[in-house]
């Protein structure tokens, strides 16, 4: 048998059996957030809603918020430094 044989027909086809893969399930154990109460007053909902977060962990917004420090006060910092070396630097 040549190589040229080798190439002359196809592989057979796979079943498909051999292509499934099962995937155990599993329980979502992850504490649930309590139903939000009835929507008659929006005042107890946001009171609500601000009590519940004011304790938790910092969320994305507090994060958002000291990246901007940071990334608004580099500039400002150096800008200071570069007026307070210009102003008592003599020429």
């Amino acid at each position: 048998m040549t190589n040229a044989d080798d190439y002359a027909r196809l592989p057979e086809r796979p079943r498909a059996d051999d292509l499934v893969v099962e995937v155990p399930a599993f329980e979502d154990d992850r504490p649930q957030p309590e139903p939000a109460p009835p929507a008659a007053a929006p005042e107890l909902v946001a009171a609500t809603e601000f009590a519940r977060t004011s304790h938790a962990r910092p969320t994305i917004r507090r994060t958002q918020v000291r990246a901007g420090v940071v990334i608004a006060g580099v500039p400002i910092v150096a800008l200071a430094v570069i007026a307070v070396v210009q102003i008592l630097l003599p020429r």
